[in-house]
């Protein structure tokens, strides 16, 4: 599986946010943080996108300055959204909330309710308790799959997990599943915003194209990726056998190119509002002329020092 945590040390000063009083170079330290996060391998636009992201979130006031610093120091390699964050799946952190929220038992504020509504459409669970679901599936990964814990922003609480499977890296596209979540998350715009985030980062690394299976009878479930902007491709009948019974399933994809030409400005949009995509692709587009003239500059001057070069020859 590509690893979507991949860093490096490189960042550049673009038009960071405005400056919170006494800390002048905090905007600087986030935009870096965050620049650096998305590793080398993610394409500049992505970057230069959730680099100001994560910057306008970090710079609204001391106290969220203080919060993602210490996100970042604690888990390095999480990727950061508005309404939630993605960590790479860990038992020793995630594993007893996980059961917990999934049981079917009361937490918290949420009363008792009937766990097949989280594990129905599923091979495994659900489980009578934490020990069995580490042994199953849920932690137990082949080698094509990834999996991220859904950690709600403010609360820190963990929402859920969300996998990613059948990785094929020679031809560029894998499988996101459906994000298992506690039946009051599912639906939600953490849940959108979960997804929006890996299809952000896989599209930057390259991937052409994104695929999506779920059961045609699981009504809820179908509803996701029509909210993302999947197309249906089509339909496999006795796709699998699930729980001792035939699944049929429907075929849902995504394009890189799809992505570039809307898909991505249309769930951004409906993520955090029209201003805020509008603000992010005038932003990104003076970040793509300032590199591009960059660049000629480079090249210019390369090419004059090879003239005086060749001159010195003469």
């Amino acid at each position: 599986m590509l690893n979507l945590f991949q860093t490096h040390n490189h960042t550049t000063n673009y038009n960071l946010g405005p400056i919170l009083g006494g800390r002048p170079s905090h905007r600087f330290e986030a935009y870096a943080r965050a620049f650096a996060g998305c590793g080398n391998r993610t394409s500049l636009t992505y970057r230069w996108s959730y680099a100001r992201m994560y910057e306008s979130l970090a710079g609204k006031a001391h106290e969220s300055d203080e919060k993602f610093k210490k996100i970042y120091h604690d888990h390095p390699h999480a990727i950061i959204g508005t309404t939630c964050r993605l960590e790479p799946l860990d038992s020793s952190k995630h594993l007893n909330d996980l059961w917990a929220i999934t049981s079917g038992n009361p937490y918290n504020e949420h009363k008792k309710y009937d766990p097949n509504e989280v594990w129905g459409f599923l091979n495994y669970g659900p489980f009578d308790n934490p020990q069995l679901m580490l042994e199953s599936e849920v932690f137990q990964l082949e080698k094509n799959q990834a999996a991220f814990a859904i950690v709600e922003s403010i609360t820190d609480r963990l929402l859920g997990v969300v996998y990613l499977s059948n990785d094929d890296p020679k031809n560029l596209n894998l499988q996101l599943e459906l994000p298992i979540v506690k039946p009051s998350s599912d639906g939600t715009v953490e849940q959108m915003e979960a997804c929006f985030l890996l299809l952000d980062r896989l599209f930057a690394h390259g991937y052409r194209r994104i695929q999506m299976s779920v059961d045609t009878q699981d009504v809820r479930g179908k509803r996701l990726p029509s909210r993302l902007g999947f197309t249906q491709e089509g339909q496999i009948p006795k796709h699998m056998i699930v729980k001792d019974a035939n699944r049929d399933s429907n075929i849902y994809g995504m394009l890189n190119s799809d992505w570039d030409k809307g898909a991505r400005a249309f769930l951004f949009k409906r993520l955090h509002g029209a201003a805020a995509q509008k603000a992010d692709a005038t932003i990104v587009a003076k970040e793509e002329a300032h590199h591009i003239q960059e660049e000629q500059l480079k090249e210019k001057k390369a090419v004059e020092a090879g003239l005086n070069e060749e001159k010195k020859k003469v």
